[in-house]
């Protein structure tokens, strides 16, 4: 009677009895049950009665509350009558507890009502990029991303170093901007000559992305679209020979060339390629030999090159017979890489021309 009053007056949510006899709980579970069974179930507490050994599980509900300060507490609907929220409004901003007290204020409140401040971290990288156009990053940025903005802005030269005349001063400098993502990334291509610019706030969809358009400026500037859209034509000036298959004519030449033989036709290749190579080649055709006099104003060895700015080299070609078969090449030089080189490309070009043997 005694623990069963107590229990009346304390009012607990859970009910454990231990500790016992097992008979004399029992009839004490019982008696709790009964005086319990006339409240409602939500109000009625657990009781158990578990042996030894046994494990209990107890569920506590925990409310929590929080108090809403500053703008967030100022309801702006004019339909509502003052300015104080109702009971189910919603709010947005951010909850922050300390010393088991919490509260919601805006991010415009949160160094009034807390000890905290709002700050954000701006990111600049300098990522190398060559390409002078910005076209070709353009290209690549649009298959990648959608509602990029674009503006071209001109930047005055305002360099004052001294070996800069005025005329180069006053150029003014064309500069490209692009926006992603509403504008919170920006690529800036032409201000830094070399490099473009990639500036945004940071933030985990703006590092993905800001990520994302530095492989993009690096592909742009490697892929072989990019070479094709700003790449141009090379032509090495040739010294003037009075060969007759120099002569402009397409037929003549065609014709001439028919009428040599396969060796002749490789001497001749081998003339052409060096003079893509070097400035000037002066070539003497003997038979199925021939003596190519290279010019040039640079060697692959420090001090190859003479005083006067020349370095001469000398390349000898010989085939056994008609048909174009073992070459035997020959290259004469100060410049020993240069040389060598000089040699293996000629003797792998002697070697891709060859003739193909016809096999019966």
């Amino acid at each position: 009677v005694q623990n069963r009053s107590f229990i009346t007056q304390v009012d607990p949510k859970h009910i454990i009895l231990v500790h016992g006899q097992k008979d004399e709980m029992g009839r004490l579970k019982s008696a709790l049950l009964i005086q319990y069974r006339q409240l409602a179930k939500n109000k009625q507490p657990t009781i158990t009665m578990p042996p030894n050994l046994q494990e209990v599980k107890l569920k506590f509900p925990r409310r929590r509350s929080a108090k809403v300060m500053g703008t967030l507490a100022e309801n702006k609907d004019d339909n509502n009558d003052g300015n104080k929220p109702k009971e189910g409004d919603q709010v947005n901003g951010i909850l922050v507890t300390h010393n088991f007290s919490s509260k919601i204020v805006s991010a415009e409140d949160l160094s009034t009502y807390t000890p905290l401040r709002v700050g954000s971290v701006s990111s600049k990288l300098y990522v190398p990029f060559s390409v002078v156009a910005a076209t070709t990053f353009e290209v690549f940025v649009n298959e990648m991303f959608t509602g990029i903005t674009k503006r071209e802005e001109e930047e005055n030269n305002n360099d004052n170093e001294e070996n800069k005349n005025d005329d180069d001063k006053n150029k003014r400098t064309k500069i490209t901007v692009f926006g992603l993502n509403d504008d919170q990334i920006k690529v800036t291509i032409g201000k830094t000559r070399g490099s473009a610019i990639v500036e945004w706030e940071a933030s985990p969809a703006n590092d993905v992305i800001a990520d994302a358009t530095v492989a993009l400026l690096m592909q742009a500037q490697g892929s072989i679209a990019s070479i094709r859209m700003t790449s141009q034509p090379c032509r090495h000036p040739r010294s003037d020979d009075d060969d007759v298959d120099d002569i402009d004519n397409n037929n003549k030449r065609a014709k001439t060339e028919e009428e040599t033989t396969t060796t002749e036709s490789r001497l001749r290749l081998i003339r052409d390629t060096l003079r893509d190579q070097f400035n000037l080649v002066e070539t003497v055709l003997e038979g199925n030999a021939a003596t190519y006099e290279i010019t040039t104003d640079c060697g692959l060895e420090s001090g190859s090159v003479g005083e006067d700015g020349i370095l001469t080299c000398t390349v000898n070609v010989e085939f056994d017979n008609d048909l174009g078969h073992d070459a035997q090449i020959t290259v004469e030089c100060i410049d020993k890489k240069l040389a060598n080189n000089v040699h293996e490309c000629l003797q792998n070009l002697a070697k891709a021309a060859a003739p193909i043997p016809f096999i019966s």
